[in-house]
């Protein structure tokens, strides 16, 4: 449920990471990246026709290679800049429902040519694609001014975890106006003009808004 290609940064050299599990504490400790966050079906549908499972490996294979890229220490273009801002709204958009892998919600489905109708226990999927046009209070970050605000990577040398909640949008005035995101764990990358000299607990704050997975180097 957190990108397997993106967390690869945190592997040792043996491709394992550590794995915090706030759903099944007992559970954590040191997994292999392949299936360190692994929740089986999470986003089969029901109701919705929309492969979503396709759809994240389209917008995870555009940005991995610009995000891998700011981690190593180089940049990238408007075309990256585009696929990651892509990425962190589709980390956001999982990360809000991590918690709620176990939850059936009951919907009515109706065809319209026969009259039909059932009742269907939505998952994870289907919530996930209606909340697309039924939520209008998320804020997308590919609708803030993104174009016009600043990119830059700051070394962490502290260290740094990551989460399904790692995307953070800090806010000055009530508009959002900066975004951070651990690209590695020794780079933060800040988009936006806010945190100049400022220092923040952001293992901490990370912690706090993961909903279930946080993510670590062994």
């Amino acid at each position: 449920m957190v990108s397997r290609a993106y967390i690869e940064t945190w592997a040792n050299g043996r491709s394992l990471v550590w794995v915090f599990d706030k759903e099944n504490p007992e559970a954590s400790g040191v997994r292999s990246v392949r299936d360190a966050t692994v929740v089986r079906y999470a986003y089969r549908t029901e109701l919705t026709t929309l492969d979503l499972e396709a759809d994240y490996a389209r917008t995870e294979s555009r940005a991995t290679p610009a995000l891998r890229n700011l981690a190593n220490g180089g940049s990238v273009d408007r075309d990256g800049e585009v696929a990651i801002v892509d990425f962190l709204d589709m980390h956001r958009e999982r990360g809000g429902f991590a918690d709620k892998t176990k939850e059936r919600v009951p919907m009515a489905s109706a065809n319209v040519f026969t009259g039909q109708s059932r009742i269907v226990q939505a998952g994870l999927g289907d919530r996930i694609v209606l909340s697309r046009s039924v939520d209008t209070s998320r804020v997308r970050i590919k609708d803030l001014p993104i174009d016009r605000w600043r990119w830059h990577v700051l070394p962490v040398d502290s260290g740094l975890i990551t989460g399904d909640g790692a995307v953070l949008l800090w806010t000055e005035r009530d508009a959002v106006c900066t975004v951070t995101f651990p690209i590695s764990p020794s780079r933060l990358l800040v988009i936006g003009s806010g945190l100049n000299g400022a220092t923040v607990p952001i293992n901490a704050l990370i912690a706090d808004s993961s909903r279930r997975w946080l993510i670590g180097s062994p």
